[in-house]
């Protein structure tokens, strides 16, 4: 490829460009993973209410102990039910991980052409020497 300032400044463009969706990919990853963490903090929250009320059911009789069933059971339901959001949370996060790799690859390889492309330049033509220092002879 023929070193060319033009082609320099469109690939810094892209990689300004790739930057953006990298921090993006990573917003929207650090999203993912947070929901997650919060559905997993809600599905443990909920089996140990449910525990602790399952013990209770002993000494209980008549209503109170299916009041007490009827809230068991409700629970245990929002638990499946979270069971199930966290598979779909998971599965959401790892596409968003994956998003992000796949990010971070575009950005390097366009990294690596524009250090490429100024690698170029820069032996193409040597160094200039100011104009004062070029000329100092025709005074």
């Amino acid at each position: 490829m023929k070193p060319d300032p033009a082609i320099l400044r469109r690939l810094q463009r892209l990689e300004r460009v790739r930057e953006v969706a990298r921090r993006s990919a990573a917003m929207q990853m650090a999203e993912a993973e947070g929901t997650l963490g919060q559905l997993l903090t809600l599905r443990d929250r909920t089996r140990d209410m449910a525990g602790g009320y399952r013990t209770a059911e002993a000494g209980m009789e008549g209503g109170d102990l299916r009041r007490i069933t009827a809230f068991v059971d409700g629970v245990g339901r929002l638990t499946r039910q979270t069971e199930q959001d966290i598979d779909i949370a998971r599965s959401r996060a790892d596409a968003r991980r994956g998003e992000l790799l796949t990010a971070d690859r575009r950005l390097s390889h366009v990294s690596e052409r524009v250090e490429a492309q100024r690698k170029a330049l820069s032996a193409e033509k040597p160094a200039e020497a100011s104009a004062r220092r070029r000329n100092w002879h025709r005074t």
